[in-house]
């Protein structure tokens, strides 16, 4: 029998699934093909091995994991994925249950996006038969009631030559007369820009989702970033000033929102590239749901994240390895030393570098108005006082925060966490403790407000 030319086989093979080597290939992942059902079992495999790659062992008292389902492909598809997981190990197939039960989490953005509701997550999540808990944008205004204090934007002093910037707040009580929603969208509207909006976005998610996985008493917050969207992010963030805290928001496992919060983030989908995703949900019936943001609809440029997102996924089209190469530089990033004991930011609660403030000033790009001189513009407002009822809270912010405060609009109120995390700050500082790194004034600015706000300590 005469066998077929070596290249003539080899050829066959090539049109062949990778794993099985007898079906047709449905799909093309980095250049290799897979059959529908070999996929499948892949993607249940390396997300497998993903989650295994993580020894975070809880107590007793806090062993649940909660799954952050935003009710988008990843996620969902995340979430389906953990309950199987979590179903194989309770059916014996584990020696010892890595984890006692799964839950969700998800911020309900109704308040800013319409066309979506909760239940439609909640549906997701009671198909599965795993519990659902809700928290909405709107609860960051009413921690502490509805006449809640809370740090209002007086003014940010910024022009040429100044030796420091100033981003003064004042205290002030919510408006009963005042929907929590109201003063949600005031908040959003008084930011400068789309890139602006979508980080305070994530800020308040993040922080809500913090607090659902400590009422749930979850040590472990799964988070569905696909290898795509941590290519992205890492872009981005640096971008925006966060390369400080890059391995906490982009890393493979990291403490969420600092190590104060108690929660410990991690993302087992980063080995997953968005097109994965999309046919595992396709071929496994797995829903989702299309929830709108800010830049639904606006071109590429309408926001950094926007416009990062598309230059990655642009290159990985034509050169397939660019995500899987970013991210594993991503999980190699290890934070400074400093970065382990610096302050948190009172808004993001990541860390604030203490040169945040003078990096800053040295790249600023200041423009005096037309119809003033430089020399009258130019004045160091170092040597400018804030009045007694407002305080320079410029060193409770890390770099990417005071650009995110850079062009918002005076009047709009923080969310009631800022104000929680700078009395903790206030609270547990030591008297001149802050003297050296920003001057006599802000010490000052520190004891008027804890004067203030003594009735509010716990």
């Amino acid at each position: 029998m005469e066998l077929p030319p070596k290249g003539r086989v080899e050829g066959a093979r090539s049109k062949l699934c990778l794993k099985c080597k007898t079906a047709k290939p449905s799909i093309t992942i980095r250049r290799s093909l897979y059959c529908k059902d070999c996929f499948v079992r892949a993607s249940v495999s390396k997300f497998r091995s993903a989650l295994s790659k993580s020894r975070k062992r809880m107590p007793a008292s806090r062993a649940q994991v909660m799954v952050a389902l935003s009710g988008g492909a990843t996620s969902s598809a995340m979430l389906q994925l953990m309950a199987d997981y979590q179903r194989m190990e309770l059916k014996g197939f584990a020696a010892e249950p890595t984890y006692t039960g799964v839950v969700v989490g998800h911020v309900d953005e109704s308040a800013l996006f319409s066309g979506y509701s909760d239940s439609q997550i909640c549906d997701i999540a009671t198909a599965i038969e795993v519990e659902c808990h809700v928290a909405r944008l709107e609860d960051v205004f009413t921690l502490e009631g509805d006449q809640a204090a809370l740090l209002e934007l007086v003014h940010a002093t910024i022009a040429p030559g100044t030796t420091r910037d100033q981003f003064c707040v004042q205290l002030t009580r919510g408006d009963v007369s005042t929907p929590a929603r109201e003063q949600l969208r005031a908040l959003f509207a008084g930011l400068g820009s789309a890139t602006d909006r979508e980080d305070m976005l994530d800020i308040i998610k993040s922080f809500l989702l913090a607090r659902l996985a400590r009422q749930a008493q979850c040590g472990l917050l799964l988070l569905g970033d696909s290898g795509t969207r941590i290519a992205s992010k890492l872009v981005s963030l640096t971008s925006r000033g966060r390369g400080f805290s890059l391995p906490l928001e982009a890393g493979a496992e990291a403490p969420f929102l600092g190590s104060s919060s108690g929660v410990t983030a991690y993302r087992p989908m980063r080995d997953f590239i968005m097109k994965e995703i999309a046919f595992f949900n396709l071929w496994t019936a797995q829903p989702s749901v299309v929830v709108p943001t800010f830049t639904t609809g606006a071109p590429e440029t309408a926001s950094i994240d926007r416009l990062t997102e598309a230059f990655v996924v642009g290159l990985d089209r034509d050169f397939c390895s660019t995500v899987s190469t970013v991210c594993r530089t991503v999980q190699k990033l290890e934070l400074r030393p400093d970065a382990l004991t610096a302050a948190q930011c009172i808004i993001c609660s990541m860390p604030a570098e203490a040169s945040a403030q003078a990096w800053r000033n040295r790249l600023t790009v200041n423009v005096a108005p037309k119809d003033q001189p430089l020399e009258q513009v130019a004045v160091s407002s170092a040597d400018v006082q804030p009045p007694q009822s407002t305080f320079d809270v410029t060193a409770h912010l890390c770099y990417s925060c005071q650009s995110l405060l850079h062009f918002a609009k005076p009047g709009v109120a923080l969310p009631a966490f800022c104000l929680q995390n700078y009395r903790e700050q206030i609270a547990g500082a030591k008297p001149g403790g802050s003297e050296s790194d920003v001057g006599a004034h802000l010490q000052q600015s520190q004891e008027r407000l804890r004067q203030q706000i003594e009735e509010f300590f716990i």
